[in-house]
């Protein structure tokens, strides 16, 4: 798949669940899974993919996205032959429902795409959770000769979809409808990643330009009847991280051992950035159970159904359920935390209990100190 380019989006903007996670870095980089940043995993399927030409369009808080992707060597893509490049980009002004792809970042960065030799650019956003070999995509992408073939899966539980979320309609494999969730009449809902010629993808950017529209999807629906769109269906697990709720329900699913080992333990590995670190201690009176815990903790209490990053320090007597404790924080003596999701550096003082709900975890944003 050397004739494609890889374009990561920018998706940031104003959830207010996720308000309080989002004020230093971007949604790309939003810690995930005791390890992981969320843009890990798009980036990870487009390399396995063996795309080795992506462009990420950042956003104005991009300190958190150059300090992660670094040079890309995680990735294999600081060599000769393999790039990552860091685009300019502008707010899509929302994350919830329907990510709107604004056309403004592509046309930003034109230059970018016109000096690449990839005749195909593959588009997704940095916010799904999954592992998605784009091969079989591309090859009904050229077996058509699509102008833009369309990931799309069936209706599915687990994803948090909304009113505004994108549906397909289909006529002997070709996609005749594009409709919103509200009015739809099939179960194929869009993914939220898709391949498109880059010839037809600058038509649409010079169009864009003449009728003032900057909404990539909106394009693409207004003129389905023209362009030769097709679908290739993804059959495995993905999740869409939007909102706190998505975040944890995402965050949650990583404990069954069927979607980890779809997502970590297959053939496809999931890159991240390295840090080097000591193995986790668990104490004597430490109790660990269907949970995640990172590199560099110190265990003394109980641990269920849930998520630690590295380097948390969890003193005797406490109990952690259904939470997420990310980087560096210290939960200390006698403390009973229940649906709580914590940002990095956050401490927790003795004798104090917690106690959120499934779909409305207590939060604490970087450096709570309680």
């Amino acid at each position: 798949m050397k004739n494609i380019i890889g374009i990561i989006l920018n998706v940031d903007g104003e959830d207010t669940s996720l308000r309080d996670f989002l004020e230093h870095r971007s949604l790309s980089t939003l810690p995930f899974g005791g390890r992981y940043r969320l843009i890990d995993f798009t980036l990870s399927n487009m390399v396995n993919s063996g795309i080795s030409s992506i462009g990420v369009i950042g956003s104005h808080k991009y300190s958190s996205l150059v300090d992660h992707l670094g040079t890309g060597k995680e990735w294999s893509l600081s060599r000769k032959t393999q790039d990552l490049s860091i685009l300019s980009g502008t707010s899509n002004n929302r994350i919830g429902g329907l990510i709107k792809i604004n056309l403004r970042n592509l046309q930003d960065n034109r230059a970018y795409l016109e000096h690449n030799s990839g005749e195909h650019v593959i588009i997704s956003t940095p916010n799904l959770v999954t592992s998605f070999d784009f091969k079989n995509a591309y090859d009904i992408h050229l077996n058509n000769n699509s102008d833009i073939t369309m990931i799309f899966k069936k209706d599915d539980p687990r994803y948090n979809l909304l009113d505004d979320d994108i549906y397909l309609d289909f006529n002997k494999n070709r996609v005749s409808g594009i409709h919103y969730k509200k009015s739809r009449v099939t179960n194929h809902f869009f993914a939220e990643m898709f391949i498109i010629k880059k010839s037809v993808l600058l038509r649409l950017l010079d169009l864009s330009k003449i009728t003032g529209d900057w909404d990539l999807m909106e394009m693409i629906q207004a003129n389905v009847d023209e362009l030769r769109i097709y679908g290739a269906q993804h059959r495995g697990y993905i999740q869409r991280v939007n909102s706190l709720e998505s975040y944890m329900t995402s965050s949650m699913d990583l404990l069954e051992f069927e979607i980890m080992q779809e997502l970590f333990l297959g053939k496809k590995t999931i890159h991240t950035k390295i840090k080097d670190n000591h193995p986790s201690l668990y104490c004597d009176s430490a109790h660990v159970y269907n949970s995640i815990v990172g590199s560099g903790c110190i265990i003394h209490g109980t641990v269920s159904h849930s998520i630690l990053f590295r380097d948390t320090i969890m003193h005797e007597g406490s109990h952690i359920q259904n939470s997420i404790i990310m980087q560096k924080c210290e939960i200390g003596k006698n403390v009973s935390l229940n649906y709580v999701v914590m940002d990095k550096d956050t401490i927790i003082r003795d004798n104090t209990t917690l106690m959120g709900r499934p779909h409305s975890p207590i939060v604490f944003k970087k450096g709570s100190v309680i």
